[in-house]
């Protein structure tokens, strides 16, 4: 990924951050509260009231019905067939800054045609893109030829998903393709927050290991405890990579119902994202093992 971290609001003081505390400063004998109990409380109001700040005191450089200019920072390959984008905002106003919530998208102006984009992280001023190539169309092309402090037109951000933190016990996120895009930042700002419960199990559909983007930054989730993911490979592999299971097959009806099997409806979100057909099938596989809590990113 390029530099880049995922932020919904200004950057912390970590000075006045409450003290974690020591190991040894719990007694263990089931005090109630318990010193640990208080801290994840003091730190959960702390990450409110830094979020409410920021927003008081910024305002969103975003516009969700006009388009603002952004500046192509850098550009790297994301994997075989997709390149990542960092783009600046372009604004001299130090109180414009990005605000927005994991798998949010925009809307970019791309010559005639206007695409739509999940940002895969951002921080106060900027925000990356994975963006996949396809060897013909138009957008394609037009991307193909971006060059470092070229300007682009976007507006947003767009999408009714919304996530409360320990919702669910646990989150099944199903994908192909570009659709890892949607997922990424919602279960990296999951796995990342000291405060969550809820286990993550990310299963992504695409035809060979080359074009799978952010194998690096997957990774590292996996060495989160609450984190695992499958990458399902219509062409196969015989690659390994650390963390990371690899599984030679599509995702089908087979290996749904066995997944969901181990789950329970009641306590389960499931997520879907990829193509109109991908999420159709998925969409019915799901109803029909009774899971009512699940969201389609169309």
């Amino acid at each position: 990924m390029i530099n880049g971290r995922m932020t919904s609001f200004d950057d912390v003081n970590v000075n006045d951050r409450p003290t974690t505390p020591l190991e040894q400063d719990c007694c263990g004998n089931g005090c109630d509260p318990c010193i640990f109990d208080v801290h994840k409380k003091l730190l959960e109001e702390w990450k409110e009231e830094k979020y409410n700040k920021s927003k008081r005191s910024a305002k969103n450089f975003l516009s969700l019905v006009r388009y603002k200019r952004f500046i192509v920072k850098n550009i790297v390959e994301g994997s075989e067939n997709s390149i990542c984008i960092e783009l600046d905002c372009a604004s001299d106003n130090k109180d414009d800054v990005i605000f927005l919530l994991p798998s949010q998208y925009i809307m970019m102006k791309l010559f005639t045609t206007t695409k739509p984009y999940t940002p895969i992280s951002w921080n106060r001023r900027s925000m990356n893109l994975l963006i996949k190539l396809y060897p013909s169309g138009e957008a394609s092309t037009y991307v193909k030829q971006l060059n470092i402090n070229d300007e682009l037109l976007i507006r947003g951000p767009y999408g009714n998903f919304n996530y409360s933190r320990n919702s669910y016990k646990n989150i099944i996120m199903l994908s192909i393709g570009s659709g890892i895009a949607a997922f990424y930042p919602l279960a990296a700002s999951i796995v990342k927050d000291e405060l969550e419960d809820t286990k993550i199990n990310m299963m992504l559909g695409f035809r060979f290991l080359s074009h799978v983007p952010l194998k690096d930054e997957l990774r590292i989730l996996t060495d989160y405890w609450n984190f695992e993911c499958t990458l399902y490979l219509s062409q196969g592999s015989t690659a390994n990579i650390t963390g990371l299971n690899i599984v030679n097959s599509r995702i089908n009806s087979k290996i749904i119902d066995r997944t969901l099997d181990s789950y329970s409806p009641e306590t389960t979100l499931i997520l879907i994202c990829g193509t109109t057909k991908f999420n159709e099938i998925m969409e019915n596989f799901v109803q029909k093992k009774d899971f009512c809590h699940y969201h389609v990113f169309r």
